[in-house]
């Protein structure tokens, strides 16, 4: 199974190591406490992805547009799920913080 999307957050984590902070960088664990502790929070969405922005279109119909700071590429359509209160992205295993651009 090719896991690119692991491979760029560990590679982001090398680059960055505690330079990089805040949304759409390394997921805090505080988040990652919120994404587990809250699971009925949690959004299935179909995304596509382009550089760094994340389209997202939830199962209702929501249009939400999101940032990280590694490149993505994803096809579009990838089931993906998304944590709007921990700002926690979930795609092919990994958990990504995003940055909200429009919702």
């Amino acid at each position: 199974m090719d896991d690119t999307t692991r491979v760029q957050q560990e590679a982001g984590l090398a680059m960055c190591g505690e330079a990089c902070s805040g949304a759409g960088h390394r997921v805090h664990p505080i988040q990652a406490t919120v994404a587990a502790s809250a699971p009925g929070k949690w959004v299935d969405a179909l995304a596509s992805a382009d550089e760094h922005v994340l389209d997202l279109v939830t199962l209702d119909g929501t249009a939400v547009r999101l940032w990280h700071h590694l490149p993505l590429h994803l096809d579009a359509g990838e089931p993906v799920a998304y944590h709007p209160v921990a700002g926690v992205v979930a795609v092919r295993g990994a958990a990504l913080n995003v940055r909200v651009l429009t919702a």
